[in-house]
């Protein structure tokens, strides 16, 4: 069963396959990795101990692609921000070769352990995680209503009418100051929300209804299109 370790910011997967089908989302990527990654991106396999990818970026793993964990970043956040401005000016990718010889095996090392090598390995790269407080309020009201539940199952109608704005208003707003659609955002967090409950015990069918999915086969069909591989194969055929 993979592990997913749940921070505000980011998710850090420690994945129990290697192989995934051509997907795309909105998480930003780092992939990391003591022997070295492969990504298959855009007909370029992408090797290197430490890989970064940006949001929306179809890609692929193959079975030797050889990930000891993967960041999954919020785009919204202060660390998607400054990974953005420093290193993907020029390209949707960044391949560091050299990786801190400050972790042996993270299947070995507990959440809090993992949590505090991630924080290293970003400050290494000069990440700090901050308040990000450039956002429109309303902006910030929407993404704090839909981390805590409160709207997480709510339509893009349903949030313009909690927020007396139009839906188009609304829409353009959300995209122009969090840099991804309303939708997506949505989206993203709903498969988010499925995963806690499913790593807290829960099962597939019931993750779905409790995280906005209109069924167990919408959720699972998100979560093949988002991650590129079945969300049965994640988890290890709990259903």
């Amino acid at each position: 069963m993979s592990r997913i370790i749940f921070q505000k910011s980011y998710l850090i997967l420690l994945p129990s396959y290697q192989m995934t089908h051509t997907h795309k989302h909105p998480f930003l990527h780092l992939f990391f990795s003591k022997k070295g990654c492969r990504i298959c991106f855009d007909d370029t396999t992408l090797k290197g101990n430490i890989i970064l990818l940006d949001s929306n970026v179809p890609h692929m793993t193959k079975e030797e692609n050889g990930c000891d964990f993967i960041l999954l970043i919020d785009p919204t956040s202060s660390i998607a921000e400054s990974l953005q401005k420093q290193y993907l000016k020029q390209d949707h990718y960044n391949i560091f070769s050299r990786l801190p010889d400050i972790y042996d095996k993270p299947n070995k090392m507990s959440d809090d352990e993992i949590v505090d090598l991630i924080e290293k390995l970003l400050l290494n790269m000069e990440i700090i995680s901050t308040e990000n407080d450039n956002k429109d309020k309303r902006v910030e009201t929407i993404i704090t209503n839909i981390l805590s539940g409160k709207w997480l199952s709510y339509s893009v109608e349903q949030i313009a009418a909690s927020t007396f704005l139009s839906e188009s208003r609304l829409s353009h707003l959300f995209k122009a100051d969090a840099k991804i659609s309303l939708k997506s955002y949505l989206l993203m967090r709903r498969l988010e929300h499925a995963y806690r409950l499913v790593c807290s015990g829960k099962t597939i069918t019931y993750a779905a209804c409790e995280s906005g999915f209109a069924s167990p086969s919408h959720l699972a069909y998100t979560c093949q299109k988002l991650t590129g591989i079945a969300i049965s194969e994640v988890f290890n055929n709990k259903k």
